[in-house]
């Protein structure tokens, strides 16, 4: 095995989407493979493999399952499909959807961000190891009987049962699943997407109040919810790991929200390292993507930096949020260099071979955030979203450019910094922005800049204030100074070495553990 189902990787993407079963996850993953098929730009021999992280093999199936049934509607059923059809025809032709639908390829991992063993298992599975694609499912996501297209044990000359076939005869099921033995070559875009509110509820008289009396203000940057003050993941140690004397497991501090946000994948990334980094040469100066998920609610007073972890705050989410924006906005600065290298060195990883390949290009980070739209992370019954909602919209309709509402108009700023050439993306600011998903009243979902407290929109101090820009602005920011430009630097210094030391001290406890295994 190991042969991949495309002829070369040297134009192909290769994406990883963490979080993709569900959500803003999902929707990045759906219109991504859109926006690869339809864009004039791409190739016409280039494909497109999408690595999904879920937390479960069953989650994956039926991921994949939805994901392959989308795209059978684009590549046969749509407008897109319709005009690709009647070319196809005009130049003598037959259009076969199958020739469009063998360009993208979804292969699929588990982890869970929470259990840093997970990730470290999962790093060095696409590290050193193999991925593919699970078998085909029934409708409601079960195993299909032996033999069945779209799973490895496939054969033509085998009686189907009959919900091996619905929906299509056997060679259109067959199409794309049951892969094995994938080795990537390389991980051109990493979106770090899963994660959690860690709320319990809310404030409801507050709620109350400020939705009526501030639509706008208060599904935007809202100061209702209720976290679940001080919690922290399970425990990441065995019992036999540290000598306690009262023979019980005593981790280091691990904060939940700051596990499942920020330090789950911030572990996951370097780990990929060997992956995203290229070796330098004339011809190739760029190298991967990191592409991290932050939100329109990540505002100064929500992180204090002698608690990074946010285990004594009552705004973890909008902290670890926060605590990204600085993390990636940082990323680039010299003052930042000397205390970041060591997590770009694809040769200090536990899970990638330590022999020198030459010197690498190392990957770049963007920050994105989707707006406010409707999600499960929202701890609301069905019905009470559906008034969320309703406010949502009308926030919209008041001006606001931050309520994309639906999660596919959300996901519109992650997949154009995935997907739109690196000069161009230098062009409008690269990676000193924070990249939006905004709307206009009627919907329509574009990207925009977004002003970062103590950082502006592009760490420039003066740039021009014009409508688009004042447009969508937290009622307390204020214009950037120098002062507040420096104080944000050495800030984003003082979390890159927090991090590092974090880092640093739970790979040391991990690593007699993951090496065993």
């Amino acid at each position: 095995m190991g042969l991949p189902p495309w002829e070369t990787s040297d134009s192909q993407l290769f994406a990883l989407i963490t979080g993709a079963n569900s959500g803003l996850g999902y929707s990045i993953a759906e219109r991504l493979t859109d926006e690869f098929l339809t864009s004039p730009s791409t190739p016409p021999n280039k494909h497109l493999v999408l690595v999904l992280t879920t937390r479960s093999p069953l989650k994956s199936r039926l991921t994949i399952s939805r994901l392959r049934a989308h795209l059978r509607i684009l590549v046969e059923k749509s407008s897109f499909a319709k005009e690709l059809r009647k070319k196809t025809v005009a130049e003598g032709r037959e259009y076969k959807w199958e020739d469009m639908v063998n360009k993208v390829h979804f292969l699929a991992v588990q982890a869970d961000l929470c259990d840093l063993r997970s990730v470290y298992a999962l790093a060095d599975q696409l590290v050193n190891g193999t991925v593919g694609s699970p078998d085909a499912t029934n409708s409601s996501g079960g195993k299909l009987p032996y033999g069945s297209p779209g799973t490895q044990s496939f054969s033509e000359d085998m009686q189907q049962h009959p919900d091996a076939l619905r929906g299509s005869n056997g060679a259109q099921r067959a199409w794309g699943w049951g892969l094995s033995g994938i080795r990537l070559p390389r991980l051109d875009v990493i979106a770090l997407n899963a994660g959690t509110g860690g709320w319990i509820g809310l404030n409801w008289p507050m709620a109350i109040m400020d939705v009526l009396t501030d639509a706008v203000n208060s599904t935007t940057w809202p100061r209702f919810k209720v976290a679940n003050y001080g919690a922290v993941v399970k425990a990441q140690l065995p019992s036999t790991s540290q000598d306690s004397g009262d023979g019980k497991q005593h981790d280091p501090p691990l904060g939940e929200v700051f596990c499942s946000n920020l330090f789950g994948h911030y572990i996951l990334a370097h780990e990929l390292m060997p992956l995203l980094s290229r070796p330098a040469s004339p011809d190739a100066q760029t190298s991967g993507r990191i592409i991290w998920i932050s939100s329109i609610e990540a505002q100064p007073h929500s992180l204090n930096i002698d608690d990074v972890q946010a285990l004594n705050s009552r705004t973890p989410y909008e902290s670890s949020k926060r605590l990204t924006d600085l993390v990636a906005l940082t990323s680039n600065l010299p003052s930042v260099a000397r205390v970041s290298a060591p997590y770009y060195d694809a040769t200090q990883t536990i899970t990638a071979p330590k022999e020198s390949k030459g010197q690498l290009v190392k990957p770049v980070m963007y920050t994105t955030h989707p707006g406010v739209f409707n999600s499960d992370i929202l701890p609301l019954p069905t019905i009470l979203m559906f008034f969320w909602r309703i406010f949502a919209l009308v926030a919209r309709w008041l001006g606001s450019p931050w309520h994309p509402c639906d999660p596919y108009k959300a996901a519109v700023a992650p997949v154009w910094v995935a997907l739109t050439e690196e000069e161009r993306l230098e062009e409008f600011g690269g990676t000193a922005v924070k990249w939006g998903s905004a709307t206009n009243f009627w919907g329509d979902e574009r990207v925009k800049m977004t002003e970062v407290g103590g950082w502006g929109w592009n760490g420039k101090v003066g740039a021009i204030m014009n409508e688009e820009k004042r447009n969508g602005r937290h009622r307390e920011a204020i214009d950037l100074t120098e002062e507040a430009r420096e104080e944000f630097e050495v800030l984003g210094s003082q979390c890159w070495k927090q991090m590092e030391e974090l880092r640093l001290e739970w790979e040391k406890l991990l690593k007699p553990i993951i090496r065993k295994k």
